[in-house]
């Protein structure tokens, strides 16, 4: 269980291990008499010596006079905004509210600031803010977040832009910051995008997998822990398995989502994309001169992911409640068959722990409020042979970006790097405690497995910057029509793919 137990060291460091270094020990005690100054104590002339983290960033003491800080902010597709993360007005009892509340004032506090958002209605939206503001040398937003969808967008048809790296105070070495999400961005070496724990979001655009702990019990299949411990857990494994709880119960031959017949696999046309992420398949990485290569149509990758449509469409025991065949949405949620206890695995993501409040979004039930005893595990790897690799709803994500206009770079670093640090703090063990492993997760083998996945991640930079629509392909049109071959499809579409790189590189080439 060693390499699962990653994530939550580093950011429960200051509340486990704090108590404890400040007792010394039975011998020490015993020893004392006339040694003042014990370095072993935790001790210095009597009195406890402070402990500092060492995380924490390195930060100026600075009064700011009052300047305030607005963050440009987006209503996302759940209906919910991260401005909850950003500014909560006051405590509620909720706990990422709190949590959120707690760091604005205590950031307010500290550097004599205000920290105030804007909202507008969609990530494009926030987009054609962002670009409407710096042609009109509008300083209205300090900091803008938008989705990975539209962000490219950004780096196209004029500067709108910041580098990251000209921003003094950031460093994206420390743990509350994304690395992997930052390189994943960088087109010839530049910094537009970054992400970490100013946010939650990341954390529900990870893909999860669920698993059915009573259907396990039943038909006497291998335990899910077990696979993942010892290595086994992998794409054929989740094929034998799905194929052997697949039910047929009302008999007529026909397996359907209505009724009561159960199914091996639930999965929706966005979740896949997922599953070909961690079979080891990319769409795009990057060259040694910071250029996006397409790498999907490789002849090992072409073999995997015929095998995966092939296997996933097959409606004898896996299917997509997402998407119709034939094209259209089915109107089922993301999480309903599984909560009817109809699906022995449930492939979605961290943002299906808690429903939507919108009523026409395809995540309005959360896991946190079905009646199912279930497990989470990482997604399957492809082979024995591979390690477990986490990826995310990379078009989904959440994108920070600093306008063109923002002429306060240092305070502008001081506050985000403060911000992402007592986020690491307060925001993230808010989330992971209260929504995953408190009321979600129902066991300490999930407890485990969570920790795993959300301190392994990974991005595919194809999928991030959704080359020439390319997200659409693998998700609606590839889900929708059961005939289409899938290495035809790329092919096809090969060429519209690589002229949409070669154009970005030539706009961000312009901007060196």
């Amino acid at each position: 269980m060693k390499k699962f137990k990653i994530i939550l060291a580093a950011l429960l460091c200051v509340i486990v291990v704090l108590p404890f270094i400040a007792c010394g020990s039975a011998e020490d005690e015993n020893t004392g008499g006339d040694n003042p100054a014990n370095p072993d104590s935790g001790e210095e002339n009597g009195a406890p010596v402070e402990q500092t983290d060492p995380n924490a960033p390195d930060l100026p003491k600075i009064d700011m006079g009052g300047k305030t800080f607005t963050f440009l902010t987006y209503k996302d597709w759940g209906g919910e905004s991260v401005d909850q993360d950003i500014y909560s007005e006051a405590a509620t009892g909720e706990p990422i509210n709190d949590a959120a509340y707690k760091r604005r004032v205590k950031l307010e506090q500290e550097f004599n600031i205000n920290i105030r958002t804007t909202m507008v209605e969609n990530h494009t939206a926030a987009t054609d803010a962002v670009r409407t503001a710096v042609m009109a040398n509008d300083t209205s937003y300090d900091i803008a977040v938008t989705a990975a969808s539209s962000f490219a967008s950004l780096l196209t048809g004029g500067s709108y832009l910041t580098d990251f790296k000209q921003l003094a105070f950031i460093d994206v070495e420390k743990p509350y910051w994304n690395k992997s999400f930052y390189d994943a961005w960088s087109i010839l070496g530049t910094n537009y995008a970054l992400d970490g724990d100013i946010s939650k979001r990341k954390l529900q655009c990870v893909w999860i997998m669920c698993f059915n702990k009573g259907m396990i019990r039943d038909y006497n299949l291998d335990t899910p822990y077990e696979l993942v411990k010892n290595g086994t857990w992998t794409y054929d494994k989740m094929h034998e398995m799905a194929r052997a709880a697949a039910r047929d119960v009302d008999g007529d031959g026909v397996m359907s989502l209505e009724g009561d017949d159960i199914w091996g696999i639930n999965y929706t046309g966005d979740t896949i994309m997922g599953i070909i992420n961690t079979s080891g398949v990319k769409i795009a990485e990057f060259d040694s001169d910071g250029i996006p290569v397409l790498t999907v149509g490789t002849e090992v990758n072409l073999v995997k992911l015929a095998r995966i449509y092939d296997q996933m469409r097959d409606h004898e025991y896996s299917i997509d409640t997402l998407f119709k065949a034939g094209g259209g949405v089915t109107g089922i949620g993301d999480v309903d068959i599984f909560a009817e206890n109809r699906a022995l695995f449930l492939a979605c993501a961290g943002h299906n722990v808690q429903g939507s409040s919108e009523e026409d979004a395809n995540n309005t039930q959360g896991l946190r409020d079905i009646d199912v005893d279930f497990g989470i595990i990482p997604y399957p790897k492809w082979s024995v042979s591979d390690e477990y690799v986490s990826y995310t709803a990379g078009n989904y994500h959440n994108v920070m970006a600093i306008p063109k206009t923002n002429e306060d770079l240092d305070n502008t670093s001081i506050l985000l790097e403060a911000m992402a640090y007592e986020g690491s703090r307060e925001l993230v063990p808010a989330f992971y405690e209260n929504l995953l492993k408190t009321k979600t997760a129902r066991d300490n083998e999930s407890e485990d497995m969570i920790e795993f996945i959300f301190g392994n991640l990974n991005y595919d930079t194809g999928y991030l910057f959704d080359f020439g629509g390319i997200g659409g392909v693998f998700g609606y049109e590839l889900s929708t029509n059961l005939r289409a071959n899938v290495v035809s499809v790329i092919e096809r579409n090969s060429g519209v793919w690589g002229r949409a790189i070669d154009s970005l590189v030539d706009e961000v080439a312009k901007h060196e």
